[in-house]
């Protein structure tokens, strides 16, 4: 008699572990990630399922050293990469906006560059596997 019991009390627990499915009504039971400012029911945030640079890493602040850029921003990148990037794009020719263009693109070695005219002058971002650089080009 002990024996059902316990066999019975092993069952249920693996059943409870286990679940017995999605408690929705129809649909799909595939995840999305989450949206900006989400919590997990705990008031903690969610981790990001695949986030763009390190754990750990940072964005920082960087002397732009260009009168023609401003808001030098580099996450997992050292600021002379940073910098130098920066420097980059603004004399290859293939990366500035074509004329009349409001967004545009080009690579810079591992950095894939992509430019959107902005307000003030154009936002660009340069992302490596690992870390990007960000920074604003005025117009000349």
């Amino acid at each position: 008699m002990k024996l059902s019991a316990l066999a019975a009390i092993v069952v249920c627990a693996a059943l409870f572990v286990a679940g017995c499915g999605g408690g929705g009504s129809g649909g799909s039971n595939a995840t999305t990630p989450p949206t900006s400012g989400a919590t997990n029911g705990g008031g903690t945030p969610k981790q990001a399922t695949s986030p763009n640079a390190p754990a750990g890493s940072r964005v920082v602040a960087c002397a732009a050293g260009a009168a023609e850029m401003k808001g030098l921003r580099a996450t997992a990148v050292d600021c002379g990469t940073a910098r130098a990037t920066m420097i980059r794009w603004g004399r290859t020719s293939s990366c500035g906006l074509a004329d009349g263009a409001s967004r545009g693109s080009c690579s810079l070695g591992d950095f894939r560059c992509q430019a959107v005219k902005a307000d003030r002058g154009i936002a660009v971002s340069c992302a490596q596997p690992g870390g990007d650089v960000a920074f604003i080009a005025t117009e000349k």
